[in-house]
Order: structure tokens, then C-alpha cells, then sequence
């Protein structure tokens, strides 16, 4: 009688365990890895890329073949919309949570619709941490380059920019939150790198081979303006960005190229107020190597024209910006953060209401040369 007891007290617990009929295992799913927005005639057309995550494995050999790379392409009034008719001709369920890339087109920035980000927000599986791009390029040929020696697309410039950033810092890298961040925040301007590919620089036997790289960025400020600036006329914005880890510097002096790599730039922007209005003082302090250098030349004179090069830099960035109702140097959230009441009463509201040409007061740039780049490298001060 007391076995029949317990064994009526246990059966109903025996319903109430958790079973593994509904498990699925890693190749039941196919894998998004990034994804690309574009609009047109009224409708968003989303872009996704699969990736064989078996291709992915690292072995001690390198794969004789390129991986497969798949490609999607759905349409739909909203993003929502053609997700999920990419997943209505899927062969398999399609996964968010691996998404490591989002790419917009140009048409998307000029909508200034909060749509991309509020669903990237509102979708549990996507990551806040995903890079983000824009770009003017084909979405399709972006998305069907892969890596070098074979390797997948995942091991390229458009899922690792921060490795490519840390060895040549011109364009930094954003993430999802950033780019949110930064737009919600008055005064603040987002420089949104755009993406791009080429297949003029490496060659695969006597094949061109196509390769993808950062070609500039957009400049947007606070949903005002948003337009596109290559990569030299942004040459001026690592100088005031505290990420920049390796710069390159080429100048000629005595008919000769001198090409000189600094880094973590130390950089300090004061408003003044001159004649009724403020002005900005920009003081720069680097470090750098010399790493080619075909002549003696006196240090004081090849510091002053380092100096010289780096604060030409900084006026031809911030004219540019001027010419495109843009403030790519920031100064506004300086002004707007440190002199808050004269931003509200004189009611700011973008760069041309509070810049023109004389609104650099000062450039002050302080360059240290910490060695030659020789054998030896000995310090020179």
C-alpha cells in the first residue's frame, strides 16, 4: 500500500519535466550574418547574407575553395515585411541573433527615418554591438565578396573594421549604439562610415580580385544634414578622435618623402568668445615614429612642418564642412556642452547658425618625434 502511495504522488510530477522533443541542433537553422537596407519607389528592400558556419571553423590547413555565400533579396512597405518574406522562401528557419553587420544605402539616409534602428531595438535576437555602414555600392556585390586564401566574408573588412582601424585610424568604426546615441544627443554630429569595393589593388593568379574597404563617411547632424565626405576631406577628424591608434603622415621636404606614423593624438577644444560670438581654440599633442626618411634634416624644422601638415589638415575638414552645412569636427556639441545658455538663447539649431569662416580662432599642434625608426631607435629627445 505505501509503494502505491508514493507511486500516485510521483506520476503527476513526471508531467511537469521538461522534455527534448523540440531541440534543434545547429544546422537546422540557416544563419543571417548581416544585413542591408535599401528604399525605393515607396517600399524597403532588405538585403541578407548567409554564411556556412562550417566553412567558418578555422583547421590547420586553409580551405582550397571559396564558401558558398548566399544572398537574399525581399521587399516589402516595411523591414518587418520583407524579413519575413525572406523567411516565407527560406529551406530553412532563418536566425537574427548572428547578425554582426547592418549596411544602409543612401536613399535610407535621406528618408531620416528611425525605422532601421527601431527595429534593430524592438527585435530580442539583434545586438545593439553590430558594426554599421552606409554605402553607395551595389548591396548584392558587397555581400558576395568573400575573404582572402578562401576564407568566408566573415573575415573581412565588413564584419572586423576595428582590425583594419588599429593598424591605418582615419574612418572610426560605429556601432549600432553609437549611431543611436549619437543622434539622440542635441548638438552631436555622427560620422557614419560608408562602405565600398574595388578590384584594382589585388590580384588572385591573373584574376582581379575584388576587395572591400571604407571609402568615407557621412556626416550627419542631428537629422539636419547628412552629406557624404571622402576619406582626405575627413583626413582632419583623427586628430581630435581619442581611438586613434596608428595615422600615417606623408610630407616632402629638400625634394625628399618622409612618411612618419602617429598615434593616440591628445586633443583639447575651448570655445572663446570674440567680437559677439565663440570661437574655438583647438590644441593638438602627438606622438610619432619616423619610419622613412632618406635625408638628414634638422628635428626643429620637420616637427614645425609635421605641425604644419596636421593643422592644414584640420582647416581643410573644417572648410569643407562649412561648404555642406556639416560640423565634422564636432565643435557644436563642444559649444552646446560648455556654454549651454548662449546655445539656447541665440536657439541654435545647426552648423551654419553657429560656424563660418572665421570661427577657428586657433590651431595649436604640439609634435613629438619619440624616435627615427632606426635599428637602434634610440629617443631624439
Amino acid at each position: 500500500m505505501f509503494r502505491i502511495c508514493n507511486f500516485l504522488l510521483t506520476l503527476p510530477l513526471i508531467f511537469l519535466l521538461s522534455g527534448c522533443w523540440d531541440e534543434k541542433t545547429i544546422q537546422d537553422f540557416h544563419y543571417i550574418t548581416a544585413i542591408g537596407i535599401d528604399y525605393k519607389d515607396g517600399e524597403y528592400i532588405v538585403y541578407t547574407q548567409l554564411v556556412d558556419f562550417a566553412a567558418v571553423a578555422k583547421t590547420e590547413s586553409k580551405p582550397t575553395q571559396a564558401p558558398p555565400v548566399y544572398v537574399g533579396k525581399q521587399k516589402g512597405r516595411s523591414i518587418s515585411i520583407a524579413i519575413n518574406q525572406l523567411m516565407r522562401n527560406t529551406q530553412q528557419a532563418l536566425y537574427l541573433g548572428h547578425v554582426s553587420t547592418f549596411v544602409i544605402s543612401e536613399n535610407v539616409l535621406n528618408r531620416q527615418s528611425t525605422e532601421i534602428v527601431d527595429y534593430i531595438y524592438r527585435n530580442q535576437l539583434l545586438r545593439y554591438s553590430a558594426n554599421i555602414f552606409a554605402t553607395k555600392s551595389s548591396m548584392e556585390q558587397l555581400f558576395s565578396i568573400n575573404g582572402f586564401f578562401n576564407l568566408s566574408p566573415l573575415y573581412s573588412t565588413l564584419y572586423f573594421p576595428d582590425d583594419v582601424y588599429r593598424i591605418r585610424s582615419f574612418i572610426n568604426p560605429i556601432t549600432v549604439q553609437r549611431y543611436y546615441s549619437n543622434q539622440r544627443e542635441k548638438a552631436s554630429t555622427t560620422i557614419l562610415p560608408s562602405i565600398s569595393w574595388n578590384d584594382k589593388v589585388w590580384k588572385e593568379k591573373d584574376k582581379n580580385r575584388k576587395s572591400l574597404y571604407m571609402d568615407g563617411a557621412y556626416v550627419i547632424y542631428y537629422k539636419v544634414s547628412q552629406p557624404w565626405f571622402s576619406e582626405n576631406e575627413l583626413s582632419g577628424v583623427r586628430w581630435l578622435t581619442k581611438r586613434t591608434n596608428k595615422t600615417p603622415v606623408n610630407i616632402t621636404m629638400n625634394k625628399q618623402d618622409i612618411y612618419t606614423s602617429f598615434s593616440h593624438p591628445d586633443h583639447k577644444v575651448k570655445p572663446v568668445f570674440k567680437n559677439g560670438k565663440y570661437k574655438f581654440v583647438i590644441e593638438i599633442d602627438v606622438s610619432g615614429i619616423i619610419q622613412g626618411l632618406d635625408t638628414q634634416i634638422e628635428m626643429d624644422k620637420l616637427k614645425r612642418k609635421f605641425e604644419n601638415q596636421i593643422k592644414k589638415e584640420i582647416q581643410t575638414t573644417f572648410k569643407t564642412g562649412l561648404q555642406k552645412n556639416a560640423d565634422p569636427l564636432n565643435l557644436g556639441h563642444t559649444l552646446y556642452i560648455k556654454e549651454t545658455k548662449y546655445w539656447q538663447k541665440n536657439h541654435l539649431k545647426e552648423p551654419k547658425d553657429y560656424l563660418d569662416k572665421d570661427s577657428i580662432h586657433d590651431i595649436n599642434v604640439k609634435v613629438h618625434i619619440l624616435n627615427t625608426g632606426g635599428l637602434e631607435a634610440k629617443p631624439l629627445e
